[in-house]
């Protein structure tokens, strides 16, 4: 092997790894960006989940309310319903 040969060698060696590691990292940076988007939809996600969670919990006191029977009259007087006694 001539020295030109193995000068050709090594430099197309040299870009070759460049190459190889300048994609690698391009990976990895996309990796990294994929995963902050996904955390931080999922934080968004459970805080939308606790925010529902209270609103069914104020509701299910009205629930219980209106499922008895001072609820029930109460609610049919609103909407304008009068009982024969």
């Amino acid at each position: 092997m001539t020295q030109e040969k193995m000068k050709r060698t090594i430099i197309a060696s040299v870009v070759a790894a460049t190459l190889l590691v300048v994609t690698l990292l391009a990976v990895i940076i996309y990796q990294i960006v994929s995963i902050a988007v996904t955390n931080k939809r999922i934080a968004e996600a459970q805080e939308e989940i606790a925010a529902l969670q209270e609103v069914i919990d104020r509701q299910n006191g009205d629930l219980e309310y209106y499922i008895s029977c001072l609820g029930r009259e109460q609610l049919a007087h609103s909407k304008g319903f009068n009982f024969a006694d």
